[in-house]
């Protein structure tokens, strides 16, 4: 077992990761520890990828990494694409190949065209998201950092609401005070611990989030105008490309969060209060 940090030796002071390793890799903001999860067994490592929380995920010989269900690791980010990359090793030792993604990969600091090869203890970034690999099937340990499914995961930078109703659990994550961005929607079947990602554009998104806003401040309102937004405000205070927009935009935003909402199990989140504006059926936290 590793008992220092895996890059340089130093003790541990972020997860598996020393200060110094951890600040080269900082998430960026809005991402969580539970955005980023293995699907190989700790004791099958032929490598491992530690994200800035300080964990240490396994890779197998050929592993993939990207937001799709199957790599070996799955990093649930906008920046990262379906099938981002791929990490091998082979005699000549570990190489590594950007899959054609979106938002490219970096070695080193350098984006990687094709192959590359991919030094044991190198810095990797796929899209925004930065992580330590370490090229050796070392046991590392497995520090828990603490996930959103156990509500400890917000941090200043990064505000978190969750709704629970009907089959799913969902939980609406972005950053604090950027009003003007897309951001995630996880959600899971209640009982269950692992979160999909649902990624929202900014419109939808900020729907969500002035609606959660709302919903909060109006917990001990009356009952028929609680946590109601009136669409008039929604109209002005979207992140709208036009100065001009009404209520009709409005009402085609509303419809394309409820198509959402419904592909993932989530039908009559949002209804209206005609004439006056949208609100939340199901219960909001913090």
């Amino acid at each position: 077992m590793v008992h220092g940090c895996p890059r340089c030796g130093d003790a541990p002071g972020v997860g598996v990761l020393c200060g110094a390793c951890a600040g080269a890799i900082v998430p960026r903001d809005g991402l969580l520890p539970d955005h980023v999860r293995s699907t190989r067994a700790r004791a099958d490592a032929a490598g491992w990828l530690v994200d800035g929380f300080g964990a240490a995920h396994p890779i197998g010989v050929n592993a993939t990494v990207g937001r799709g269900p199957t790599g070996d690791v799955i990093i649930l980010d906008g920046s990262v694409s379906r099938d981002h990359a791929e990490l091998t090793r082979g005699e000549g030792g570990w190489q590594l190949r950007d899959l054609g993604s979106r938002n490219g990969t970096q070695l080193d600091g350098q984006r990687v065209n094709g192959r590359a090869l991919l030094p044991r203890r190198a810095l990797v970034r796929f899209g925004d998201i930065a992580f330590v690999f370490i090229g050796d099937a070392v046991p590392l340990p497995d520090p828990g950092i603490r996930s959103i499914a156990t509500g400890h995961a917000a941090g200043d930078a990064v505000f978190r609401y969750t709704m629970r109703g009907g089959e799913v659990e969902l939980c609406l994550v972005g950053a604090r005070n950027d009003t003007q961005a897309g951001g995630a929607l996880l959600y899971r079947p209640h009982g269950q611990t692992a979160w999909a990602e649902l990624s929202l554009p900014p419109l939808e998104f900020q729907l969500l989030r002035m609606l959660c806003d709302r919903a909060l401040a109006d917990s001990a309102g009356p009952t028929k105008v609680r946590g109601c937004v009136p669409t008039r405000q929604l109209a002005r205070e979207l992140p709208f490309q036009s100065r001009y927009a009404n209520e009709e935009n409005v009402r085609q935003v509303v419809r394309r969060v409820r198509a959402s909402l419904a592909s993932i199990g989530a039908d009559g989140l949002v209804e209206a209060v005609p004439g006056r504006g949208y609100y939340l059926t199901w219960p909001v936290t913090t």
